[in-house]
């Protein structure tokens, strides 16, 4: 627990100052650490409260248009993988993981954004793949969620509402599905709740350092330590 909360620390820093990769950035650690299917459950348990504060202005401010889409496909394709999840062989979800924290990477890297028409197919296609890869692997796969809507047109507000509001939905729906498969006892719940003040800590303390440190050097940092993960994810 003394390992898990070292991780959970950074983890937070990463998601309080840059937004992004603080999930993917725990995910594999904790994995390697706890299991995946453990240290994944743990992980929805701090990303979901964490933010909690966070949530209730954004689910009234979001856009459901945009979101509705996405949250109900990733709500449809998340069920699905989530049996395999808890089920398959350890090594091959760490490898798994290792390859999709990567790609995702590399995406987010290069800065892709959607550029095409704000079609409801599109939302539900990123939405359902999303939902497909953090249901059989167990990897967050937000970063597509917010490729999509970072080009929403709306103000920039408007898409922070939309992204919170997303992965509240999302983080919900797996927390319900990991508990129906049996995963959530009172070891790992504890677990979780030693762990969720230190992640949350970490969210805080990202928030204070993106006010007075240079964004650009950190998400490098954070780039190169996700790679690095994932090459020893896939390499164990």
């Amino acid at each position: 627990m003394l390992l898990a909360a070292c991780l959970a620390l950074p983890s937070g820093i990463i998601q309080g100052y840059a937004g992004f990769g603080g999930a993917l950035f725990a995910a594999p650690l904790f994995a390697l650490l706890l299991g995946p299917v453990t240290g994944f459950s743990i992980l929805v348990i701090l990303m979901l409260f964490s933010q909690a504060p966070l949530y209730p202005e954004a689910l009234r401010k979001a856009d459901w248009k945009e979101v509705a889409p996405l949250a109900v496909s990733s709500a449809v394709t998340m069920p699905l993988g989530v049996s395999f999840f808890v089920a398959a062989d350890p090594t091959f979800i760490r490898r798994g993981m290792g390859v999709l924290i990567l790609l995702i990477t590399i995406v987010m890297m290069f800065g892709y954004r959607y550029a095409g028409k704000r079609r409801i197919l599109v939302g539900i296609a990123t939405g359902a793949a999303a939902g497909a890869i953090s249901g059989f692997f167990g990897v967050p796969a937000f970063p597509l969620s917010v490729i999509y809507l970072h080009n929403s047109g709306h103000s920039p507000g408007a898409i922070r509402a939309n992204v919170l509001a997303a992965i509240c939905c999302i983080l919900t729906v797996y927390l319900i599905m990991l508990g129906l498969n049996g995963i959530y006892n009172v070891s790992l719940l504890i677990q979780a709740a030693i762990l969720t003040p230190v992640f949350t800590v970490g969210v805080y303390l990202g928030q204070y350092l993106f006010r007075i440190a240079p964004a650009d050097w950190f998400k490098n940092i954070t780039y190169a330590i996700l790679i690095c993960t994932a090459l020893i994810m896939m390499a164990t």
